[in-house]
């Protein structure tokens, strides 16, 4: 029943009725949470349906949204910001779910992430959608955690619990 409604699911989004595969995905989810890269497919799905449905005032694409972050919330920081983003990659990775959604599902967070973690973009695009933050963004402290982290291209990662490496971000052959 599960495999069913996720082939529904990708039927769904081929037609581009994403929040129908998101919604079919959801369920997939609902009656297996163990079946095989369900979890991952309704992370894909929910971020394609999240840059379609969710805008902030002034129309584009809410890249807080993207990442499941609340703009407003005074504890979001840089650190925040990259937990999450290496939450999200870990489960929509082309390597790790060979779906076609999982390739605009990484672009579409790790646009989100680059524009989120740079302090001058971050800014630029607060103000042009009119969030303001009570507390400033920091980025927390970083030289301690130096030697607990691992770096993929130019996107830093902590190291799984039982010391593997996981790859966060592929930048060989990515596009935007």
């Amino acid at each position: 029943m599960t495999d069913l409604l996720l082939d529904y699911a990708k039927e769904k989004w081929i037609d581009g009725k994403f929040k129908e595969a998101y919604d079919l995905a959801t369920t997939a989810k609902e009656l297996d949470p163990y079946f095989l890269n369900v979890n991952n497919l309704c992370a894909a799905y929910r971020v394609d349906y999240v840059v379609e449905t969710k805008k902030n005032k002034v129309g584009q694409t809410d890249l807080y949204a993207i990442l499941g972050l609340n703009p407003y919330d005074p504890s979001l920081t840089i650190d925040t910001i990259n937990s999450t983003f290496c939450k999200l990659v870990k489960l929509v990775h082309p390597e790790v779910l060979s779906s076609p959604v999982a390739e605009g599902a990484l672009r579409f967070i790790t646009i989100a992430w680059e524009t989120l973690t740079n302090e001058s973009t971050k800014e630029t695009y607060d103000v042009r959608n009119g969030v303001t933050h009570k507390t400033g963004t920091g980025s927390g402290s970083g030289s301690d955690q130096r030697a607990q982290v691992i770096r993929v291209g130019m996107k830093r990662c902590r190291l799984m619990e039982d010391s593997s490496r996981m790859i966060c971000a592929k930048r060989a052959g990515y596009h935007m």
